[in-house]
């Protein structure tokens, strides 16, 4: 059964670049525009690793990764921003997350460290 991967992120070329890429790579990939939309996704799908943008329309991307850790506390969360806040990243980090990532990113460098969370 192929690894599931959540991107949440309100940038379309992000959400397709990324699902394109993983879907090559072996992966099962989700993508949602909005916190709420994840959330739902993450719920149903129990994904492995989740990539959360902390900037969404709807809701903070900490309120998203709080969630998550309630209730899908195996998923492995990687938190990107374009914005780099030392604030947020600390308070990701107090809430569960296991890597962070400013964007723009290289697609081989979340790969490596997807790869890295997953003990490949």
């Amino acid at each position: 059964m192929p690894t599931k991967l959540l991107v949440v992120d309100d940038e379309n070329g992000i959400l397709e670049e990324v699902k394109t890429f993983f879907e090559e790579e072996g992966f099962r990939v989700f993508v949602a525009e909005s916190g709420e939309e994840g959330i739902e996704i993450l719920k149903r799908e129990k994904p492995e690793v989740m990539l959360l943008d902390m900037k969404l329309p709807d809701m903070s991307g900490l309120l998203v990764l709080k969630i998550c850790k309630e209730s899908s506390p195996l998923t492995k969360v990687i938190v990107n921003t374009g914005y780099v806040d030392q604030l947020l990243i600390d308070q990701a980090e107090e809430l569960g997350r296991d890597i962070f990532l400013q964007k723009p990113f290289d697609l081989q460098v979340l790969k490596g460290e997807v790869d890295r969370l997953l003990g490949i």
